[in-house]
């Protein structure tokens, strides 16, 4: 897929397995991202309920040399503004560590992950599936940046006029289609110069090899 469509580089993380499986899966993300260096980003997953969450967290980018994390809300059944999680996020702002949350209603309010971006300003956070909810995250935090797979045109148009540096090309594959989510891209009104940065530019500055 990625040669079919120019993909030079993309994150990776495991798919949805709550439980103890993460610690397996983040170890297989780790061994493909280190046999592909110049095209895998690896990010892993924790399910932040679990009392090895930090333990796992701090494994993530000190032991496997992870460059982020991926959480979801929903799936792993947390509000993450609770007080419960607050030592779970320290680390992660410790860590310096990227989070890309996915987001969307309930558990994945992008509301609820903005109060995580302001609260911990050394966690750059990555709304994932931007509708106009994320929109309105962009406008108030500069930790937050969102990305564009399951969007519209429409949203990709009034994120550029937000800010076009804080806009990240997402696929989602296997979920969507490459094909479909860079004709969504394409077919924003945007500027040239804001389709690069989307599509290449803010990755690259965010992710330098």
């Amino acid at each position: 897929l990625f040669d079919k469509y120019n993909v030079e580089r993309a994150i990776v993380f495991p798919n949805p397995n709550v439980g103890d499986k993460y610690p397996e899966m983040n170890d297989y993300i780790a061994e493909c991202a280190k046999k592909y260096p110049k095209r895998l980003v690896g990010f892993g997953r924790v399910d932040p309920r679990r009392e090895d969450a930090i333990k796992e967290l701090n494994r993530i980018k000190n032991g496997l040399g992870l460059a982020g994390l991926k959480l979801h809300p929903m799936v792993e059944c947390f509000r993450p503004d609770h007080p419960f999680f607050n030592k779970f996020f320290e680390k992660a702002n410790e860590l310096h560590l990227p989070i890309l949350f996915h987001s969307g209603d309930g558990f994945s309010s992008p509301g609820l992950v903005l109060k995580i971006a302001e609260k911990f300003r050394h966690v750059p956070i990555i709304l994932a599936h931007l509708k106009e909810a994320t929109i309105n995250a962009l406008k108030e935090c500069e930790k937050v940046y969102v990305e564009t797979s399951g969007t519209l045109p429409d949203f990709i148009e009034l994120s550029v006029d937000v800010d076009e540096n804080r806009i990240l090309f997402g696929s989602d594959v296997p979920y969507y289609r490459y094909k479909t989510q860079i004709a969504v891209v394409e077919a924003a009104e945007i500027s040239q110069k804001a389709r690069r940065k989307i599509f290449c530019e803010n990755f690259q500055r965010m992710f330098a090899e």
